[in-house]
């Protein structure tokens, strides 16, 4: 694991290094410089000063080797700050011992001491460096020290008292450096390591920010000044399909179509149709912002409205089919008793009066309008309130398979390839006269529109909880029949009301087929749905409680 202390030291470590060699390079340099122009006497040596040059690139290179192998940095450091101080002390013998100017390269030596240890680094360089300077001059000053090697000899010998003052003031500006610098290196530390927190806190809320982002229900997504895709949360993949992958860079209108005619009123709700990526159409709630500009030029937040558009249809409708099966229950009584009065008096009449001819023609045709009015009648009647017949267990599948055989001889599906995929044992509770004609008559419908070309697909199974429609989600298990054609479709605007009253596409029809079947199916505690591509088929679904055991009903009774 990673130590950003001792990787921090490694850096400075590695800059004092450098430091070091350019130090040295310049250091050669001003010594070629001195020979090549004379401006020395001839009696200077200048050999002792090359060995220094070269001691300090051995150096520099053995220390490179050893820095990404010792594991104690700091006690490294300690040893390098010791071989600095060890050559700058040899440095000020031969340039001059008590009369050398470069005595100042000690205070180098103690300010890269507290950058890299801090104050106690410093501390450790200057009291090192006052023992160094100190013992040199001390020898230098009893000639102990041999005088062939210096580079400068002093015109005038010094006294005591000058060299006394000479450590004492070298020593006193070692200490004042090392606690100068070890203050601002502390300083210096302590606003590193407040940047850090600050740091970490901004890392820890862009984090934070990103989570919230990524599990907030509703999609969020940034455009650019392009009005290109810069950022997709999991949102909206789970609802478009499509991943940050899929989206990035991509023009919103490709993944969008519409979107971008809403932007000219930002803040403002508005709806769109699109597909998603397994090309299924989902209706889209979303408002639009404005954004910084760049990369977040636009922020759109969107949710899906499929299956809420969903339940206010059927909402819609139940609420609509239920006034008007009042109104026409009414209206059915009221028609029926007079109707009855009709039909029996023109029988009467036909009776006594024994017409021939065209008043014969005419009783006929009085009395077969007054049949047809009748079953219309009934039909209102059904749809209104369907009888409470009684309800038994039934077996869904073998119910559907004996009128999918049924339907295999009827002449009106020769032409049709009839599938059939049935999952045996699924029982529900219901009136089997009644599911038995919801079901023939979806069937045969769905033979009419195929025209004598093409597949019905029947399938009976469990339904699962992720596939219920809203209305029904939470509310126990369910037995699904699909019924799948291949004909010629519904066209959208027809699909919102094929479940009203009165509503029909053919001709010959009274639009009372579908709104019967729905209250029947309604009336089994159950659901129709249907979906629907012009030009390649309908699937009608029936949704049917499963069975529940007598024993369990009256044990949730007892609750």
């Amino acid at each position: 694991m990673k130590n950003p202390l001792q990787d921090a030291l490694k850096g400075k470590l590695l800059s004092l290094m450098m430091a070091r060699v350019v130090m040295g390079l310049a250091f050669l340099g001003i010594i070629a410089y001195f020979q090549l122009k004379g401006i020395s006497p001839t009696h200077h040596r200048f050999y002792p000063l090359y060995m220094v040059v070269v001691v300090v690139g051995i150096a520099t290179i053995l220390y490179a080797f050893l820095i990404h192998r010792i594991k104690d940095l700091k006690r490294f450091a300690k040893i390098q700050i010791s071989i600095d101080i060890l050559v700058i002390t040899f440095v000020v013998y031969i340039t001059g011992g008590v009369t050398s100017y470069l005595s100042i390269l000690y205070h180098l030596s103690i300010i890269a001491a507290t950058i890299l240890l801090g104050r106690s680094g410093g501390i450790f360089a200057a009291s090192l460096s006052s023992a160094g300077y100190a013992v040199l001059l001390d020898l230098d000053f009893y000639q102990i020290l041999p005088q062939s090697y210096k580079l400068f000899h002093p015109q005038v010998e010094p006294i005591w008292a000058d060299v006394i003052t000479t450590i004492a003031i070298n020593i006193l500006s070692f200490f004042t450096v090392a606690y100068l610098t070890g203050y601002l290196a502390q300083k210096t530390t302590e606003v590193e390591r407040e940047l850090e927190e600050k740091e970490i806190d901004f890392d820890r809320l862009k984090e934070l920010n990103q989570l919230i982002v990524d599990n907030i229900p509703a999609g969020v997504m940034t455009l650019n000044e392009q009005r290109k895709i810069t950022s997709f949360n999991r949102a909206a993949t789970d609802i478009t399909g499509y991943s940050l992958k899929d989206a990035y860079h991509r023009d919103v209108e490709s993944l969008f179509p519409g979107i971008t005619g809403k932007f000219n009123n930002p803040g403002i709700r508005s709806e769109i149709e699109i597909k998603t990526r397994n090309k299924e159409k989902v209706i889209l709630g979303f408002t639009v912002s404005k954004g910084q500009g760049e990369d977040i030029a636009w922020v759109v937040i969107f949710q899906d409205l499929t299956q809420l558009k969903s339940l206010e249809e059927e909402l819609r409708r139940s609420e609509k089919l239920r006034a008007l099966g009042e109104l026409s229950a009414s209206l059915a009584h009221e028609i029926r008793n007079p109707l009855a009065s009709i039909s029996g008096s023109i029988q009467v009449m036909r009776d006594e009066l024994k017409p021939i001819g065209y008043k014969s023609n005419l009783m006929d045709i009085v009395l077969r309008e007054t049949k047809r009015l009748n079953s219309l009648i009934t039909d209102f009647l059904l749809f209104a309130r369907p009888p409470a017949e009684k309800m038994e267990r039934l077996d869904l599948s073998l119910l559907v398979k004996d009128i999918v055989d049924m339907l295999r001889h009827n002449p009106e599906a020769e032409g049709i390839e009839i599938v059939s995929s049935l999952d045996g044992s699924l029982y529900i509770d219901g009136n089997q006269r009644q599911l038995s004609q919801v079901i023939w008559n979806l069937m045969l419908n769905a033979v009419h529109s195929m025209n004598g070309k093409g597949r019905l697909t029947v399938r009976v199974n469990n339904s699962r909880e992720d596939s219920l429609p809203i209305p029904l989600k939470g509310k126990g298990r369910f037995v699904e029949v699909s019924i799948e054609d291949t004909g010629k479709g519904i066209e959208p605007e027809h699909l919102k009301k094929i479940f009203d009253p009165f509503f029909s596409t053919r001709p010959s029809g009274t639009g009372l087929g579908l709104s019967i079947a729905y209250r029947i199916i309604e009336s089994h505690g159950g659901l129709i749905d249907v979906s629907s591509t012009p030009g390649e088929g309908t699937v009608f679904k029936i949704y049917l409680p499963v069975h529940t055991p007598r024993d369990i009903k009256n044990q949730r009774g007892g609750l």
